[in-house]
This record gives structure tokens, C-alpha cells and sequence, in this order.
């Protein structure tokens, strides 16, 4: 077999259509339509040259990153010989159809001696198909999560669309003209039976920016995302997440969504902005037949900006028949609150450069106005993100950059849901899940419908070992965001958890189909390849997540592994090479690869001997290291780094053990025990051994179906002296779909069982087993 190219398609498989690239981006207040060569802004439709759309198309996928002239030469010119004035001609006419300014660039910026990069916010646009068949074709469709169906909207008696000239100008002239407190309201609304609250499912479309010099379409998008964030706060009024509303530029794109009552009302706007004053038309339809219900414009003075959200949703709300939000709106200076928001469009991109952009942004509102509290959890949220996407973060670290800006926010505005549920995030980042609780719940109870706060309680139970707890957590997000790729890859994750392999599969299916150059979606089919013993299919899934995104250092570490069990052995040397040389800390790949040397004692010394272990916060590590010390029988060097990283480990009240550790089959108390046993120390083992017991145990309890429990549970029944027991459970986990069965002739803890008739049977088995699924896939 031919190591595996992070570069190439994976052989063996058919083209997948749900992967092709995006066709559509909305481009700061421009849609580009690749398929037409059509730009698009409202009612305004451009048709630019083939050329000059893949030349943008070439920006539009990788928004923020410098093209050099060679390459857009090379990417849009491939079939011509050209000049770089090609190049220089057609952004010149780019800018041109934009709108845009080179001196003072709000889409395509010059990078002096370099190149150009795209600095307008882009986001691929998806929209939604009927149903996606899940594999091959001869497969069932990939379904939307199920959700309750909603009845159809009433009917408006002899009107479906808004009334003709006459009709609306009776209505505006009969007394229903009001002006709002905050400065000129003008509302109407044709008489229609109201739809009960609790079955309506509102959508809140992005804004459109009709200003003079179109320059706010970022406040625009941001306002309306605040809507949303105050509509979540309703009890009964559901509204759809951001993250599937904003995939969409009108009401009619909706009808898909409609037809599968995911939605029944859209609330849509344009904002207009003068120099002291902000205008804002709205406008509710009903879905499916789009009729007009209500429509209101709205003016307010800019220093009453940081309030106008509230305002809008709680007159959306009355149109509804729905009783107003009680929300305290913390007050900003105009220009803090569009930074702010400016700072969320950013921080939205899920990519590390956009989240270090973000904060930028949040440290210059709170430079604005050190009182505006949300500033000061954006600027939070940032760190516990870089954290998350391989920034480079210890935890530590992490948790003292968020932990005073969360108190500060909480000082400022200690009821603000976002807030309050940042705060439990965090502490449920640092494995704190009941003070998680404490703080998502009030966070939750004032917000029933915001996505994120369901995401962080969904996820904080997860980790807590209760992945039965977080599904009706994140299957009530997904009817409120049935987009949200991040939605399906945690409820993906928490079937996988709780051994519902079937139902994993459809998530990541669906969130393939949802974002096809996400990788996650792959990832989890490979996660549940592994945890099934399929490790063919296990390795494709991995495979096919590092061809979209080959930068993830843990997937290639994890790979590794896979391809150990596989017993390809240079495929398994490569993957550790490249998370090696993508990780911060490369210690955890060079362990990976050391056991490449299991059978040649000298090769290990020689990598043990010139291993760099992290200085801090790497106490399991240490073990680990100390565990293959003793392995090659030098008690004193696995003495002299075991003592001290055990008793710091202890003494850490983060643990540096948990529910993704167990998934894999490590646990670092069951390492320390066993160095503790080969040290001859057995009593000062057994307090670790029941610790891990205890944790196997209530994990088991919570519903947990991993075939490492087994193995894990086995290891501690060996070094209690239990061999039978332990071959017992080995073969439990076997029969799961345990597969690293090639560790026990070299695992310390397992030295009692490895001679065992059952146990060298139980080898020889899976030996077999995976003999088959190496031709498989090598075929």
C-alpha cells in the first residue's frame, strides 16, 4: 500500500458531489454567482467576464490570505499566455463593478510587491436541496432532524401579498400612522387570524444596506444578528440560529425550509444610515404562501444604536401576537457597538485568523467604552477559541486570559445570558461541570432558544461523561438551526459517545452535506469507523478529512495510531511526522511514533533519551514516557521521572484524564499505577486503580458504549492480580470492537494475562480480523 497522500484524492472512491466547491458567496453586500458570472445586490444584477468571476472565486476561497500575481495567473489564466497586467486589468474592473477603492479598499485590498487578498467578509452560500442521498446513491436519504410538525400559517381572507395603492393608502390614512418614542415609526398590518406564539418559527434574514455609499453592510448583518440574540430570550416565539438564517438573502429562498416546518415567518430589513441617524425598513412575511404581515420603519439617533435590537424584536413580537422581551440592553457609545459588531463578523469566520481579528476589534470597543459589557465576553470568547483551534494556548494560559474579562462582563451586567454562559463554558472547559451547570442554567433560562448556550450545555454534559443527557439539548438546536454544521458534528459525537452508530453516521453525513469542505463531517465517520473496530472505514474518514483541511495536527496523530492497529507501519510513520511538524508541542506525536520501536529496544532508548517533554501541564506525558522506561526495564529512570510528575498530576485539581482520553483507551491514573506496581509499590498503586475504577464506572452508568471501557477495566483487574477477570474483559472489548490487541505483548499493566491460552487466542483473533480489513482497504 502506498502512503497516504494528504495532497491527493483518496483512491478508491467515487467523486462526491456534495464536495464541490462553494458556487455562490456573499461578498461584503454583493452575492457572486460563479454558475451565471452575476453579481448580485438587491434588485441590482451585474454580469461581469468569466474571467474576472474566477479571479474573485479564486479570492472568495481563501478570503483574508495574499494570491500572489503568479498564482491567480496560474489559477485563472492556466489556458492562455498572459502578462501580469491581465491580472492587474481585471481587479482594476473588479473594483470598478464593487464599488470599491483602491486607496481605501473595502473588498479587495493590494498587498504592495505581493499580491492581493479579499478583505470584504465572505461566507459560502447554501442552500438547501431536497433530501441528499447519504452514501451511495442506492442508500436512504439524509433527512432533516425531526422535529414537531408546525400547522400551516392562518389564512388571510381574500389576500396573499399586500394591498394594492388604494387599500394602503386607506390603511395609512385611517389612523394607523404612529410615531414610535424612539423617533418616527410609521407601522401597518393587514388584518389576519394570528398564528398561536408557541408554533411560530421565526427566521431573521441578514439586513440589506441601503445606504447611499453601501459602506454598512457589516452594521446591517450585525444588527440583525443582536435581533436574533434578543429574540432567543422569548418563551414560547422560536427563533431559527444565525448560522442557518443568514444562509439565505429573501424570503422566498425560505420555501424549502417552510415546506419542511422548520419556519413559518421571516423577518427581513434594509438599513439606511445618515450622519447622525440610522433607518431601518422591516418587514414580516408567512411562509409558504409569502403574504405580508406586518411592516414598520424605524429611526433612531445613533446614540441610541446599542438599543434599537430590542426595539426591533419586541415589534416584530407584537405583530406576532406575541407578548415583548424583557431584556435589559447593556448601553454603548455608537462607535464601541460597531466595533463590537464588526468584532462578531469576524470572529464568526471559525478560523483562527478571523477570531485574532475579532479581538482586535473587541479591545478597541472596550478602548471606546470600557463600560459595554458584551465587548468584554466577545474579547473572552476569543481566547477559549484560539485554545480550541490550535492557537498555540495551554489551558492554563487560556483560562488567564478569559477568566478577568468574563469577571468584568459579569461585573458590568451580571444577569447577561451570553455572559453567564461564557463563564460555564469556561469552567466547563476546565472539567468544573457542575459549576458549568450553575451558570448555563440561568444563562439557558433567560435565553431558551439561543444555539450557543444550548451547544455549551449539550457539550458540558458530554464531557461529563453524559452523552444521553446532551441529545435532546442538541436535537432542540438543530429544529432551531437544522444548517448548523456544528450542530450535527456534536450530536454526531454524542451518538458515537452512547454507542448509537447508526444515527452518528446520518449526523455526519448530514453535516457533510451541509459544509462538504468542512472536514469535521469526514472526521466523525472516521471516529465512528474506530469506535465500531471497522478500521478500514475508520482510516477513509480520517483520510478524507485531511484532503480538506491537511493542517490538523491531532487527526494526523490519530491516523497514526489507526494505521498502527492497521500494522502499516510507514503509513503510521508518516501521519506521526506530519502532526509533528504541525504541533505546538510535538511531544504527544514523538510518543506516538516510539512505539514504531517496540521490537527494537535500542531504537526506543535512543527516542526516549531525546525526547523534549513540555515543561508544564504535561504530567500525563511524563507517565506515559516513564511506562515505556519500564518497559525497557530501567526502573530507576522511570522512578526519577514518574515521582514527581505523579504527585504534581495529583495535586493538579484539573484532571488529566477524561471521556475523550477513555474513548482512545488511555488513562492516566492506570499508567501511573502500573509504573507504581513495576516499581514494587503495589499499595500506593491501588488508590489510583480505584479512582479509575470509579470513573469507568459512573461513565458506564451515564451511557457511555465505548469497547476501551473493557480494555481499560481489564488493565485494572490484571494489576490487581486478576488475570482471569481481565482476559474476561479483553474479550468484551474484542467483541465490542477493541482492535489494539497488538499492545498487550508490550503493555507493563497487561504482563500477567499475556501468556494466558484465552489471551493468545484473543490475539491471534484480532490478528485476523484486521489482517481482512488491511486487504480491504489496501484493495
Amino acid at each position: 500500500m502506498q502512503p497516504f497522500n494528504p495532497g491527493g484524492d483518496v483512491r478508491s472512491t467515487e467523486p462526491d458531489a456534495s464536495q464541490a466547491p462553494a458556487e455562490q458567496w456573499l461578498i461584503g453586500d454583493w452575492l457572486a454567482d460563479s454558475r451565471l458570472d452575476e453579481l448580485r445586490r438587491g434588485d441590482e444584477i451585474v454580469k461581469i467576464e468569466p474571467r474576472n468571476m474566477r479571479l474573485l472565486a479564486a479570492l472568495a476561497q481563501r478570503p483574508g490570505e495574499v494570491l500572489t500575481v503568479d498564482e491567480l495567473l496560474t489559477e485563472v489564466w492556466a489556458d492562455l499566455v498572459v502578462t501580469q497586467s491581465s491580472v492587474y486589468q481585471a481587479v482594476s474592473q473588479l473594483r470598478q463593478v464593487l464599488g470599491d477603492d483602491a486607496s481605501r479598499p473595502r473588498y479587495i485590498a493590494t498587498v504592495p510587491r505581493k499580491g492581493y487578498r479579499l478583505v470584504a467578509v465572505v461566507q459560502p452560500v447554501r442552500v438547501p436541496r431536497a433530501p441528499v442521498p447519504a452514501e451511495p446513491a442506492a442508500a436512504a436519504p439524509v433527512q432533516p432532524p425531526a422535529v414537531s410538525p408546525a400547522p400551516q400559517p392562518a389564512e388571510v381572507a381574500a389576500r396573499t401579498s399586500q394591498p394594492g395603492p388604494r387599500r394602503r393608502g386607506w390603511l395609512l390614512g385611517g389612523g394607523l400612522t404612529a410615531l414610535a418614542a424612539a423617533g418616527g415609526a410609521v407601522w401597518w398590518w393587514p388584518r389576519a387570524a394570528q398564528m398561536p406564539p408557541d408554533q411560530v418559527r421565526l427566521a431573521v434574514l441578514p439586513f440589506k444596506d441601503t445606504s447611499a455609499h453601501k459602506l454598512e453592510q457589516p452594521l446591517a448583518e450585525g444588527l440583525a444578528e443582536q435581533v436574533i440574540g434578543a429574540l432567543t430570550a422569548h418563551g414560547q416565539v422560536r427563533v431559527l440560529a444565525r448560522a442557518t438564517s443568514f444562509q439565505f438573502d429573501s424570503p422566498d429562498a425560505l420555501q424549502p425550509l417552510a415546506e419542511q416546518r422548520f419556519v413559518t415567518h421571516v423577518l427581513g430589513g434594509e438599513l439606511t444610515r445618515s450622519a447622525q441617524r440610522v433607518s431601518l425598513s422591516l418587514h414580516l412575511h408567512g411562509l409558504p404562501r409569502l403574504r405580508l404581515v406586518w411592516q414598520q420603519a424605524l429611526e433612531v439617533e445613533l446614540a441610541d444604536l446599542s438599543r434599537l435590537a430590542v426595539q426591533v424584536a419586541n415589534q416584530a413580537l407584537q405583530a406576532l401576537g406575541a407578548t415583548p422581551v424583557a431584556r435589559a440592553t447593556p448601553p454603548a457609545a455608537p462607535d464601541a457597538y460597531e466595533l463590537y459588531l464588526t468584532g462578531l463578523q469576524h470572529q464568526r469566520s471559525a478560523q483562527l485568523p478571523g477570531i485574532l481579528k475579532a479581538r482586535e476589534y473587541f479591545q478597541r470597543a472596550i478602548d471606546r467604552d470600557a463600560g459595554f459589557a458584551p465587548a468584554y465576553v466577545g474579547q473572552a470568547a476569543t481566547w477559549i477559541a484560539q485554545f480550541h483551534y490550535g492557537g498555540g494556548l495551554s489551558l492554563r494560559d487560556m483560562d488567564a486570559r478569559a477568566q478577568p474579562l468574563i469577571d468584568r462582563a459579569l461585573q458590568l451586567a451580571p444577569d447577561l445570558p451570553l455572559a453567564q454562559g461564557l463563564q460555564g463554558h469556561l469552567k466547563a472547559n476546565l472539567s468544573l461541570h457542575d459549576e458549568a451547570r450553575r451558570w448555563l442554567a440561568p444563562a439557558l433560562q433567560q435565553s431558551p432558544s439561543d444555539v450557543t448556550l444550548l451547544g455549551w450545555m449539550a457539550k458540558n454534559e458530554m464531557d461529563d461523561g453524559r452523552p444521553v443527557a446532551a441529545l435532546p439539548l442538541l436535537e432542540r438546536a438543530a429544529q432551531l438551526s437544522p444548517l448548523a454544521v456544528q450542530v450535527q458534528h456534536l450530536l454526531g459525537l454524542a451518538a458515537t459517545y452512547a454507542g448509537r452508530f447508526d444515527a452518528a453516521q446520518a449526523h455526519y453525513r448530514r453535516a457533510m452535506t451541509l459544509a462538504p469542505r468542512h472536514a469535521n463531517g469526514a472526521w466523525g465517520l472516521g471516529l465512528v469507523g474506530y469506535a465500531r473496530g471497522q478500521l478500514g472505514e475508520a482510516v477513509q474518514g480520517y483520510r478524507k478529512a485531511l484532503v480538506i483541511d491537511p493542517r490538523r495536527d491531532a487527526l494526523w496523530l490519530q491516523l497514526g495510531w489507526l494505521y498502527l492497529d492497521l500494522g502499516l507501519a510507514d503509513e503510521a510513520r508518516h501521519a506521526f511526522a506530519q502532526s509533528e511538524s504541525l504541533a505546538a508541542h510535538p511531544a504527544e506525536s514523538r510518543l506516538g511514533a516510539a512505539r514504531l520501536q517496540l521490537a527494537d529496544e535500542a531504537a526506543l532508548r535512543r527516542t526516549l533519551e531525546g525526547l523534549k517533554l513540555p515543561a508544564s501541564g504535561a504530567r500525563e506525558l511524563e507517565i506515559e514516557t516513564a511506562l515505556l522506561w519500564v518497559q525497557l526495564g530501567d526502573l530507576s529512570r522511570a522512578r526519577r521521572l514518574f515521582e514527581p510528575a505523579v504527585g504534581l498530576m495529583l495535586s493538579d485539581p484539573l484532571p488529566a484524564w477524561g471521556n475523550w482520553d477513555a474513548f482512545n483507551g488511555r488513562h492516566a491514573l492506570i499508567d501511573a499505577a502500573a509504573v507504581w506496581v513495576a516499581l514494587g509499590e503495589s499499595a500506593r498503586a491501588e488508590p489510583l486503580l480505584a479512582q479509575a475504577e470509579t470513573f469507568l464506572k459512573r461513565y458506564r452508568q451515564q451511557g457511555n458504549t465505548w469497547h476501551t471501557g473493557p480494555f481499560l477495566r481489564a488493565r485494572i483487574e490484571a494489576l490487581r492480580g486478576r488475570p482471569q477477570a481481565a482476559a474476561a474483559l479483553l474479550e468484551e472489548a474484542v467483541n465490542l470492537g477493541w482492535r489494539r490487541a497488538w499492545t498487550v505483548p508490550h503493555d507493563p499493566a497487561l504482563a500477567s494475562v499475556r501468556e494466558l491460552p484465552r489471551v493468545v487466542a484473543l490475539q491471534s483473533q484480532v490478528r485476523q480480523q484486521v489482517e481482512a480489513q488491511r486487504r480491504a482497504l489496501i484493495v
